[in-house]
This record gives C-alpha cells, sequence and structure tokens, in this order.
C-alpha cells in the first residue's frame, strides 16, 4: 500500500488535538483553595498563610466535607439531576461566599453570621464543583484524562503566580472569579457529545503512529465520554466488558482502605502544618510563595513520569512514591530556619499535588471499569482527604502550646506524626494481582508460551465460528511476523491490536507502561508500513 503524506502538525496543535483546554477546568478550583487560604490576597490581615488561619475556613472546610459525602451519595443515587443548573449554582455559590469573606469586620454584632454563612456557601459550591468535575473527567477517554488532571494543576500554579500579588480588593474579585471561569469550562465540555470513533477528539487520526504525539500512546479507541450521568457506572472497561461483582467488591473494599489512608495521611500534613513555626516566612521574605509553586510542579513532573513509565500505574505504587517526602517533610518540622520551612513546604506541597491527583485518577479509571460511580467515588476520597486536614489542624492547634513548653516538644510530636504516619501503612491498598483475560476473549499466545495456549484453548467460545476466527488471527500474525521481522513482543502486541483491543487495556494486561506499548505500536505500524489502526485491522480481513 502507498504511504500517505500528512500535513505536518506542531507539538501544540497535536496536544490540542487530544487535550482540549476546557477540561483543565478543576484546576481552577485547585487554585481557589490556594488564594482563599494559603495566600495574603482574600485576607490581607490574617494572622499567617495556613489554612487555620482565618474563621471562614472552619466552617467551610466542615462544609466541604459533608458536600462531599452527602453530594456524592446523591448523585449516585439520582443520575437525573440537572447537571447544568447545578455546576451553575454551585459557582455562584463559591463566588458569593468568597466576596462576602472579606465582609465581618464591616458588620460589628452580625460578623459571626457573615462567617457561617461565608463558609458555607463556600464549602458547598467547592464541594459540588469537585463532584462534578469528577463525573465529567470519568467520561473522558483514559488517555486524556490521564493527561488533563496532571495539566489542570498548572493551571493552579499559573494562577498563583498572579492573583497572591494583587491589591486586596481586586486580589478578592480574581479569586471569587476563579469558579466562574471553572463552571465555564464544564459547561464547554457538556456540550461534547459522544462522537462517532472516527471524529473523536482524543481518538488516534490517521498517521499518528508515526509522529512525535504517538509517544504517548494515542493510538486510543476507547470511549470519549458517557452521554448520560447513570452511564458512569455502567461504561465498559477498556476490555469492553462490564464489572462483575466481585470486581465490585474488590474494590469496594480497595476504596474504603483508600479513603482511611488519605484521612491518616492528610491529618498527619494538616496537623504538621499548623505546628509549623513562621510558616509564611519564605512567602514574606522571598516574595513569592517559591516552595509551593516548587512543589506542585514536581508534583506534576512525578506524577506524568508515573503515568507513561510506571509497568502497573496503581494507586498502592503510586502511594509507595510519596511515602518519602512525607517523612522528610515531618523530620524538618522542629527546624524554624527559612530553608527547613522552605524544604518541608516544598516536600509538603509536591507530596500533596501528587496525592490529590492520583486519587482522582483511581477514581475516573474505576468508574471506567463500572467499578462505582464516579461522584461517589469522588466524594468518598476526597471527602476523607478533606475530614484529615481539618482534624489534623485541630490537633496542631491543641498541641502546639503543649510542644512550646519544652526544648524538644516539637523534635517528640515530629517522630509521634512519623510514626502515626507508618500506621498509615496498615491500610496500604496492595494491588500486585495481575488480571485475568476475559473467559469469552482468548489471550493471543503468540509468544511461544505453551501453558498459555492450552489456557486459552480450554476456554469456551461464544460461538461456533469464533475458534476459526481467532486461529485465523494467530496465523495472520505469526506470518507477518515472519514477513516484516517482528519480535515476540511485538507479536504479542499485534494479536491484541488485530482482536480490537486498545492500548490502556494492552497495558494493564501485559504489565506494561504507557511508553513501552506506545514503543512497540510503533515499531509495529513503521514495520508493517501501515499508519492508522484501519490499515493495520485490513491486514487481517479475509483474503
Amino acid at each position: 500500500m502507498g504511504q500517505r503524506h500528512d500535513a505536518p502538525q506542531g507539538a501544540i496543535s497535536k496536544l490540542e488535538s487530544a487535550l482540549k483546554a476546557r477540561y483543565l477546568g478543576i484546576g481552577f478550583i485547585w487554585a481557589w483553595v490556594y488564594c482563599s487560604y494559603e495566600t495574603f490576597a482574600v485576607y490581607p490581615n490574617r494572622a499567617g498563610i495556613a489554612i487555620h488561619a482565618d474563621a471562614t475556613w472552619i466552617v467551610s472546610a466542615a462544609t466541604v466535607v459533608v458536600a462531599l459525602w452527602v453530594g456524592g451519595l446523591v448523585l449516585a443515587r439520582r443520575p437525573d439531576i440537572p447537571e447544568r443548573p447545578l455546576a451553575i449554582a454551585a459557582a455562584a455559590s463559591l463566588a458569593a461566599g468568597t466576596l462576602i469573606s472579606v465582609a465581618p469586620d464591616l458588620f460589628g454584632s452580625g460578623a459571626s453570621a457573615v462567617v457561617v454563612a461565608s463558609g458555607l456557601l463556600t464549602g458547598t459550591g467547592s464541594g459540588l464543583l469537585t463532584l462534578l468535575w469528577g463525573q465529567e473527567l470519568a467520561r473522558l477517554d483514559i488517555e486524556c484524562s490521564e493527561l488533563a488532571v496532571p495539566a489542570a494543576s498548572l493551571v493552579m500554579i499559573a494562577c498563583t503566580l498572579v492573583i497572591p500579588y494583587l491589591p486586596t480588593a481586586l486580589g478578592t474579585l480574581a479569586t471569587a472569579s476563579l469558579p466562574v471561569a471553572s463552571v465555564a469550562m464544564l459547561l464547554l465540555t457538556y456540550r461534547d457529545a459522544p462522537q462517532p470513533e472516527a471524529s473523536r477528539p482524543c481518538a488516534a487520526t490517521e498517521g499518528e503512529a508515526s509522529s512525535a504525539f504517538s509517544k504517548v500512546g494515542k493510538i486510543a479507541d476507547a470511549p470519549l465520554r458517557a452521554s448520560s450521568p447513570d452511564e458512569t457506572v455502567a461504561l465498559r472497561s477498556a476490555d469492553g466488558s462490564r464489572a462483575t461483582g466481585e470486581s465490585r467488591a474488590s474494590f469496594t473494599a480497595s476504596m474504603a482502605r483508600i479513603a482511611v489512608l488519605l484521612f491518616l495521611t492528610y491529618s498527619v500534613l494538616g496537623c504538621g502544618e499548623a505546628l509549623q513555626a513562621n510558616a509564611d516566612a519564605p512567602f514574606r521574605i522571598l516574595g513569592i510563595d517559591w516552595p509551593t509553586l516548587i512543589g506542585s510542579a514536581c508534583g506534576v513532573a512525578v506524577m506524568v513520569g508515573f503515568l507513561f513509565y510506571a509497568a502497573r500505574p496503581t494507586f498502592d505504587s503510586l502511594f509507595r512514591l510519596t511515602a518519602p517526602l512525607m517523612v522528610f517533610a515531618l523530620a524538618l518540622l522542629p527546624w524554624a530556619d527559612l530553608w527547613a520551612i522552605f524544604a518541608g513546604t516544598t516536600f509538603t506541597a509536591a507530596t500533596n499535588t501528587v496525592l490529590n491527583i492520583g486519587a482522582l485518577l483511581f477514581v475516573a479509571a474505576a468508574a471506567r471499569k463500572g467499578q462505582v460511580n464516579a461522584a461517589l467515588g469522588v466524594g468518598i476520597t476526597q471527602g476523607s482527604l478533606q475530614l484529615g486536614v481539618l482534624a489534623g489542624n485541630f490537633a496542631g492547634e491543641r498541641l502546639g502550646p503543649a510542644a512550646a513548653t519544652s526544648s524538644t516538644g516539637l523534635f517528640a510530636l515530629a517522630l509521634a506524626l512519623i510514626a502515626l504516619f507508618a500506621l498509615c501503612w496498615l491500610f496500604y491498598p496492595t494491588d500486585r494481582a495481575r488480571p485475568r483475560a476475559l473467559a469469552q476473549i482468548k489471550a493471543p499466545a503468540l509468544a511461544g508460551h505453551p501453558a498459555e495456549k492450552a489456557e486459552a484453548s480450554a476456554v469456551p467460545a461464544e460461538s461456533a465460528n469464533e475458534p476459526a476466527r481467532e486461529g485465523s488471527i494467530d496465523e495472520r500474525c505469526l506470518a507477518l511476523a515472519d514477513a516484516c521481522g517482528l519480535s515476540a513482543r511485538e507479536t504479542e502486541i499485534l494479536g491484541y491490536l488485530a482482536r480490537g483491543r486498545s492500548q490502556p487495556y494492552i497495558r494493564e494486561e501485559l504489565v506494561l507502561s504507557k511508553n513501552t506499548v506506545a514503543t512497540h505500536v510503533k515499531h509495529l505500524y513503521q514495520k508493517l508500513n501501515v499508519h492508522s489502526r484501519q490499515e493495520l485491522l485490513d491486514l487481517f480481513e479475509a483474503r
């Protein structure tokens, strides 16, 4: 077949074809949290930049936990709730709560009511928007969401380079506009109707396998998004099957352990932040909150590398990466000099970024497999995370005065927090078992493993002609391997592609990293002289 020459595309246009800017809207919610409670953008006269330094935070932090848990349960049970009006109401609540949060001093005796109103509005709005974004991200193609969620953190970093340094009135208005921008992007995302596979934004176009962008695994053929919220539960997994009762039960236990793990981890983080003396020193002395910016950027880099190069990107292996960062941050807690605070805050920011992104992607992946409703999963995990922050800050405020009475008080508390963090490993959700292939699909036994061939041949076919079809595919793969000089692994992957399997399914089944699978597919396309998935499938048509 003749080679087709595609028009060259720049890296930006290739990235945009796979990742729409509107998918990054959740980053504006994260930016709102940072600008509201960890900088002086909204509260210039606050006692510090730690999140427990303002009274409105306590009400908001308690409210967001309730909003996440209750909202996730309601959205899971009532998928017919209109999402667009709910999203607009949530953004309006969050923006209004931000604007009135700066006004308690103007109301005298009514200041307490303003604090409560602000906390209720911001907590409810931020919780609901997080749930709605979690649902929408779970409807995206897996390749899209794995790009969108880390990239959303970069949006947060960009916002934090500007908003905290604006005059108070302008900074407040800018912070209040963040949820408005987020909901605008969410509404644009809702407009993405389900599309035929040939026109999906996240599907690979012809000629893409040999392009630079194919190196990140963009020959996707999984569904882009569901058309309604209840389809999130029923979405098929990457292999085209629905989750079994056994897999759902297993995931429920795993999610419960992850929720406890997040609660304990963020309790330790929150307590450490509350105990840290002069926590705002880097911000005041250096002029820019470098620790948060550097830590967040490093966290994003860790997540990107993890997603592309980890053989099995599961939450347990991700948590293993954050453990040393947590221990280093806690070990630096007793030292109050600038650079100890700088390093500790950087480690904490990196840990927070990795775990926040990882928890969201974990739920999104499970929702695609039909193991959990996306809103419920996001509500449980993010609610546990927020509850841990709240509990940790309260504990830190209570323990701080006692620690100050002794020269070794902070050292003892730091050691106790490290010991508490060690208890998190009791809830470590190990996931080392390789998933079995579906019974109705015979695993390609092309790498010379007789045991695999015997097991596959014992699987009953769904129809009388299924064995013949499978044998024909295997024979054609072996013939192409001999003719084109394919390696054993390339031949094995060719067998999966010939059966219509997606790259996410192949990487899960063979326990390979995204980058490794994408590289093998690229080499396959080059050796077979094809430029699209359809051209590859044409090689297996009856002759």
